[in-house]
């Protein structure tokens, strides 16, 4: 059972890193491909970050619910400052200009160093990348970031 997950997680790894034409010739997150990431097996109260790795991807029980699952990842993102954690729940489709983003299969959190995450999305305000997102979905996708990356978007056209 874990070599399918970690086929399926890969697999999904390689979908996100596709350059695709509905996206102005972007990928879905254009630096997967080259991430040092982690796959593991973690029940979802007993994550702990670490830096060893760029992207720590845990994937955890199928039986959350997408609420309990966000709201777990919210409390992770308050307790671990450094840290950033994204929640990606099987049964929650979502969509950029309708390519899908999430895996569709399981239930993950994806932690990253806060900091480098935050690098790498300023260095994508360099090109149109975020052109693909609407506002609401750019908001809810950055999170604490979006007033310093719209802001180096609007420096950029500026």
């Amino acid at each position: 059972m874990r070599d399918k997950k970690n086929r399926h997680i890969r697999r999904w790894i390689r979908d996100l890193s596709k350059v695709r034409p509905e996206l102005g010739n972007f990928s879905l997150c254009p630096f997967a491909s080259t991430a040092n990431f982690l796959i593991v097996e973690q029940k979802l109260d007993e994550i702990v970050p670490s830096s060893d790795y760029d992207v720590t991807i845990y994937v955890v029980e199928d039986h959350h619910d997408p609420d309990y699952l966000y709201t777990a990842v919210d409390n992770y993102n308050l307790k671990y400052k450094d840290y950033k954690f994204l929640a990606d729940h099987r049964n929650e489709d979502t969509f950029v200009n309708k390519v899908q983003s999430n895996n569709g299969k399981y239930n993950l959190v994806l932690v990253q160093p806060r900091k480098d995450l935050l690098e790498a999305r300023l260095k994508l305000t360099k090109t149109n990348y975020y052109d693909n997102y609407d506002e609401d979905y750019l908001k809810d996708v950055l999170e604490d970031d979006y007033d310093a990356v719209k802001s180096k978007i609007n420096k950029n056209k500026g």
